[in-house]
C-alpha cells in the first residue's frame, strides 16, 4: 500500500518556522508548563528547545509563549492564545495532505479540478445527491433569480432559485465551477413533463425497510441520482428496476456551493 509519511514544514523569509519537532515541542509546553520538561520530553536538549522557540517567537507575528516568574504558583511557560490557534491549524494541514494522497488511488476523483478534489478529501453532507458542474446563465433582480448549471455530464441542466446576495458571497460567475447538494426527500416523482429540471432517468435499485424506500436513478448519461419516498409512494407510482420515469427538481431545494 502506497502510504508516504507527510512532514508539514513551514519556512518564512527562507528560515525554518515550524516542522513536526518544533509542533511537537510546542505541544510538550502546553503539557507540562515548562520549557525543560517538555525538552525532555520529547528527547532534545535545553539549549535545542531554547533556540527553536526563540526562532519561531522572532518569525511570528506574535508571540507564542506566555512565561510567569515566580508568584503564588511558582512561575511556568504556557502557550498563548495566537500559539494554540497556529497548531490547531498545522494540525488541520497535516490531516488535509494525508487526505489529498488518500485520493490517489480513486480514478474517480479529478486533480485538475480544485473543487472537485476538495470536496472529497475534506467535504461531507448529509445530501445524498453532490453533482457538480458549471454555471452556464446568471438571470437575477436585485434580490432574487435563477442560474443554470450544466452538469459535469455536459448535457444535463438544471436551473437552482438564488438569492442575489448569495451569488455576490459565493462570487458566481460564468463558467466558474459548483456543486450543487440535494436532499434525496427532496426529489419528486413525476409523470407529466414539467418545464424546466424534468429529467427522463431509469430505475437502478431500489432498497426499501416496508416502510420508506431509497430508489437510485441513472440518467441517460450515468450520473446517479437518490429519492427517498415512501413504500406506498414507490408502489403507487409502480416503479421497478429497469424502468424508465420523470424526475422533478424545484430549483428552490437545490443548494449551491463553490470555493470562494
Amino acid at each position: 500500500m502506497f502510504s508516504p509519511e507527510i512532514l508539514l514544514t513551514l519556512n518564512i523569509k527562507q528560515q525554518l518556522f515550524t516542522d513536526p519537532r518544533r509542533i511537537a515541542l510546542l505541544k510538550a509546553i502546553e503539557q507540562t508548563g515548562s520549557l525543560s520538561q517538555a525538552a525532555r520530553q520529547i528527547g532534545i536538549s535545553y539549549k535545542t528547545a531554547w533556540d527553536a522557540i526563540n526562532d519561531i517567537n522572532k518569525l511570528a507575528p506574535k508571540p507564542f509563549l506566555i512565561t510567569a516568574i515566580g508568584g503564588k504558583n511558582g512561575g511556568g511557560t504556557k502557550l498563548s492564545a495566537y500559539a494554540v490557534r497556529f497548531i490547531q491549524l498545522y494540525d488541520l494541514l497535516t490531516q488535509l495532505q494525508q487526505n489529498a494522497f488518500n485520493i490517489l488511488n480513486d480514478d474517480k476523483v479529478p486533480l485538475d479540478d480544485i473543487l472537485k478534489a476538495t470536496a472529497r478529501l475534506s467535504l461531507q453532507t448529509s445530501a445524498r445527491n453532490q453533482l457538480y458542474g458549471t454555471v452556464k446563465q446568471i438571470q437575477t433582480n436585485d434580490v432574487a433569480g435563477f442560474i443554470t448549471v450544466l452538469l459535469s455530464d455536459n448535457q444535463t441542466e438544471l436551473k437552482v432559485y438564488i438569492t442575489q446576495s448569495s451569488i455576490e458571497r459565493l462570487k458566481l460567475s460564468t463558467d466558474k465551477t459548483v456543486l450543487l447538494l440535494i436532499k434525496a426527500p427532496l426529489i419528486e416523482l413525476k409523470n407529466e413533463i414539467e418545464n424546466e429540471n424534468c429529467l427522463s432517468v431509469t430505475v437502478e435499485k431500489i432498497t426499501t425497510d416496508g416502510n420508506w424506500s431509497e430508489i437510485a436513478f441513472t440518467l441517460s448519461s450515468g450520473i446517479v441520482l437518490y429519492a427517498n419516498k415512501l413504500a406506498s409512494e414507490v408502489k403507487k407510482s409502480a416503479l421497478a428496476t429497469g424502468k424508465q420515469s420523470k424526475l422533478f427538481i424545484n430549483p428552490q431545494n437545490i443548494i449551491v456551493a463553490t470555493l470562494v
